[in-house]
């Protein structure tokens, strides 16, 4: 029964119908769990704190099968001939089976002697998810910014959010070396590894920069890589998850359409 002071509204976006019930509830982690026990492929979220009554200010997103549809690392290395194994220890990474820094060590050595200009040819295969472009407009919209953190590449992922107008990116970066005057793979990525942890301080310091407080940021994303920055959110999103990460967010969403994400930040 809904309480006499509870304020419901109703309404159609192109994701399907938005229902919002302000109310309030002594067990809110408690009223979660036993909404998605029924939900079934309903995404539904009980948002607490600062979010229950204000706009998100900034969303941050995972890359590889979040903000896009396609694994970066699995399309290198089907050029270069080893996808399937990379893509089963992609998939035991994301599972949370495989220490992300290892395994993305072990995926990147056998990406050696690829030719860098293959950046070119992977770049315009990275397909974006149903309502990635529709979900960066409507946050724009609403005054949010919009930036990606991935344990992908930079090389990748740059072009990328420069195409969105995405406000900030953060991704991992491919060394290469001169070989024959051809600019080539070395195989080793250099500098901080985009780990689990440096998600969370992205987040951070991507709110920090712009005086945002943590409290009214979403974090949105598939793996294991992505829960450091579901505990840095002020509220987190699993989109199309592995089983730990949809466990670990605030709201699962299960259908493939990224602007469902409005619906709970805005």
């Amino acid at each position: 029964m809904v309480p006499p002071t509870a304020r419901a509204t109703s309404e159609e976006t192109p994701y399907g119908r938005r229902i919002t019930l302000l109310t309030e509830h002594p067990e809110p982690d408690l009223l979660r769990t036993a909404l998605r026990a029924v939900a079934g492929n309903v995404a539904v979220a009980v948002v607490t704190g600062p979010l229950a009554g204000t706009p998100a200010r900034l969303i941050l997103m995972d890359v590889d099968s979040t903000l896009t549809t396609t694994e970066a690392v699995d399309l290198l290395a089907e050029h270069a001939g080893v996808g399937l194994k990379v893509a089963e220890i992609t998939e035991r990474a994301m599972r949370g089976e495989l220490d992300f820094g290892a395994s993305l060590a072990e995926r990147v050595a056998t990406l050696r002697g690829l030719p860098a200009s293959i950046f070119d040819q992977v770049g315009p295969a990275m397909t974006l998810s149903p309502g990635a472009a529709e979900l960066v407009a409507e946050a724009k919209a609403a005054g949010a910014l919009v930036g990606v953190t991935s344990g992908g590449f930079v090389q990748l992922v740059e072009p990328l959010a420069q195409r969105l107008g995405l406000d900030f990116f953060n991704a991992n970066v491919l060394e290469t070396e001169l070989l024959d005057d051809t600019e080539v793979l070395t195989g080793r990525v250099v500098g901080q590894v985009v780990d689990r942890d440096q998600k969370a301080r992205d987040l951070l310091r991507f709110a920090h920069d712009n005086g945002i407080d943590p409290a009214l940021t979403v974090a949105v994303g598939d793996g294991a890589n992505d829960l450091g920055m579901f505990d840095a959110a002020g509220l987190s999103v699993a989109y199309c998850a592995k089983p730990v990460t949809a466990a670990a967010a605030d709201v699962a969403l299960s259908f493939p359409r990224l602007d469902a994400v409005a619906a709970f930040a805005f």
